[in-house]
């Protein structure tokens, strides 16, 4: 039986290499989008103050979600961070940056859910913001980067489905529910739908306190809405609130450059708070594994820590969900075991320190080397090891290549060697990384 002290804390994992290399790979790739448009990295601590995210978040996910806690020796409570949105709040609050600030940053955050498939208590988003922009120019853009993040892995069976809450909120007045609270409660609720499902949802909204004619007409609404289509809003455009930002909405598609990726979707609500316009999610039909990534705008976070509007608007990819469905999908791998594109295999009679000046040699011009720092019985252990590391290269240093000053180099794939110079050896390996 394992030791309960060497596991990971349930919801939170330990990656192996071939893992992390991966994951260094995709964050890579993340970033190389973000920088396209401009976007500036920063970071903000995983520590923050209870202070901070309290009525955030609303009272189910700070109830149930949030990590916090106290410390013995300070009478100030803490958490860890749920998001990575209103830290950012709270760093623009601090430091005021020129207007529009455009950036990105791919962090770790808490959430103490039920783990599952794809779901995990510790888990890293990419976020990507512009911040003091309120023009739909802004909302187009990050729609767009979504998509290109997307693409650039190779996704292509995906759909982004965007709304705006406040067409609900218009809709949802219209039926007679005045109060902002009830809304905001019927958001929650609609939100747990890839948890619990439709039918799920209903149930849930039973458990509303208001009027059952009331009850029966959201339920009605959402019924039809399931398979809602933007041309649906027209019967609502005598809502003065919806026929604007129906207006707001068209104008950010006609920006999309991949229009056919974009769905209409009612029962799109995003279950934060701070959300206040437009809102979307990236979703891919196989496998069936939840958003990808989700954001919109949220207008009035970062005015509420200054006292001064400031627009925002953002999104969020959620790298453990991508690299899940990725993996499944096949357009990722964990192939690579290593960095090391050379491996020395030391053999009897030579002094570890010529080899491990070559080592350095080849280092100092800028190839990756692993070195075990001991001798092997002969060639053929030494390549079996290299094998088991994922390397794809043996380098075989002996007496006979020391005194020749040509050295053996065999491609562990192809199984060809060469007798080369060390200069020589360099040329190869250095074309070879460039393929």
């Amino acid at each position: 039986m394992v030791r309960q002290e060497i596991l990971p804390v349930k919801g939170t994992r330990d990656f192996e290499p071939e893992t992390q290399i991966l994951r260094k790979k995709v964050f890579e790739k993340i970033e190389k989008v973000f920088r396209k448009y401009g976007f500036v990295p920063f970071e903000t601590p995983l520590v923050e103050r209870w202070s901070l995210l309290k009525g955030k978040y609303g009272k189910e996910a700070e109830k149930k979600l949030v990590w916090r806690f106290k410390v013995p020796f300070s009478k100030e409570e803490y958490c860890l961070r749920y998001d990575l949105t209103v830290p950012l709040a709270r760093f623009y609050s601090r430091f005021q940056p020129p207007l529009p600030f455009k950036v990105y940053r791919i962090e770790r955050v808490f959430r103490y859910d039920e783990p599952q498939k794809a779901r995990y208590r510790e888990f890293w988003q990419a976020d990507f913001d512009i911040v003091g922009s309120d023009s739909f120019l802004a909302d187009a853009e990050i729609l767009n980067v979504a998509i290109d993040v997307f693409k650039e892995f190779g996704f292509s069976d995906f759909e982004v489905r965007i709304n705006d809450r406040r067409i609900l909120f218009g809709i949802f007045r219209r039926f007679g529910i005045k109060d902002e609270k009830t809304i905001f409660e019927i958001f929650r609720i609609v939100d747990k739908i890839d948890k619990i499902g439709k039918e799920g949802v209903l149930k849930e909204l039973e458990k509303i306190r208001i009027e059952k004619k009331l009850k029966e007409k959201i339920k009605d609404f959402l019924t039809q809405a399931e398979n809602s289509s933007f041309e649906s809003l027209e019967k609502f455009e005598d809502i003065e609130e919806v026929k604007k930002v129906k207006e707001n909405l068209e104008n950010i598609i006609s920006l999309v450059k991949d229009k056919q990726k974009i769905k209409f979707d009612l029962w799109l609500v995003r279950g934060l708070d701070y959300y206040t316009g437009m809102i979307f999610e990236v979703v891919v039909k196989k496998p069936k594994i939840g958003s990808l990534a989700g954001g919109g705008r949220y207008d009035e976070l970062i005015g509420s820590l200054i006292n001064k509007k400031i627009p925002a608007v953002g999104g969020s990819i959620g790298v453990e969900r991508l690299i899940d469905a990725a993996l499944e999908l096949g357009i990722l791998n964990k192939d690579q075991k290593t960095y090391a594109k050379v491996g020395i295999i030391l053999l009897k009679g030579v002094k570890p320190q010529e080899a491990f000046e070559i080592a350095e040699k080849l280092r100092e011009n800028g190839i990756e080397v692993w070195s075990g720092l001991k001798e092997y019985k002969n060639v053929v252990d030494g390549i079996k090891d290299l094998e088991k590391r994922g390397i794809d290269y043996a380098l075989i240093i002996g007496k006979k290549e020391l005194e020749t000053k040509k050295f053996t180099i065999q491609n562990l794939k192809t199984r060809e060697r060469k007798e080369l110079t060390l200069e020589e050896i360099l040329t190869v390996l250095k074309n070879e990384r460039n393929l």
